[in-house]
């Protein structure tokens, strides 16, 4: 375990990150976190404390920021108006520098970068809309969506390689 004594301020530079430097342990994004509820592994108070003790390595390279559900329930309750949920988004952006991405996230970088979506429609419900006679479901804006997620380099952080169908 080492320490870096200059984390919590590496967080709070990183956009989206100042409200690390608001909490005061307090708690209450952990008693009203919908996540903690369910997966005792999940604790957004033990996560900040973390990173103000300058566990960076345990921090980005663990799977604790990657829990949040961005409903930001600990904005609400934070008494300091700390934003746990906008830090989370930090300390991923740091995680993914590290090479820390879930697999399921990078499934969805691929969908997205591949197909526009996120999530893509299923064969039933595709069958289902033609029933219904909706319009067949269209991709438009495919090619902004690669040149943005290129330009950002998430192609590369995903290990996207375009094929030459593309």
């Amino acid at each position: 375990m080492s320490i870096k004594s200059d984390f919590m301020h590496e967080v709070a530079n990183t956009p989206r990150g100042e409200g690390i430097l608001l909490c005061i342990q307090c708690g209450r994004c952990s008693s009203s976190c919908p996540v903690a509820r369910l997966t005792a592994e999940h604790n957004p108070r033990r996560l900040m404390e973390m990173i103000i003790l300058g566990l960076r390595s345990d921090v980005v390279k663990g799977r604790l920021p990657w829990y949040c559900l961005s409903c930001f329930t600990c904005l609400d309750r934070c008494p300091q108006g700390g934003d746990v949920g906008e830090a989370m988004f930090a300390i991923r952006n740091l995680a993914v520098r590290e090479g820390n991405v879930p697999r399921g996230v990078i499934l969805q970088a691929r969908s997205l970068i591949r197909t526009g979506r996120v999530i893509n429609p299923t064969r039933s419900s595709l069958i289902v809309r033609e029933k219904l006679g909706l319009v067949k479901e269209q991709s438009t804006g495919i090619a902004d969506v690669k040149r943005i997620l290129e330009k950002t380099g998430l192609d590369r952080i995903i290990g996207y390689r375009r094929t030459v169908k593309e």
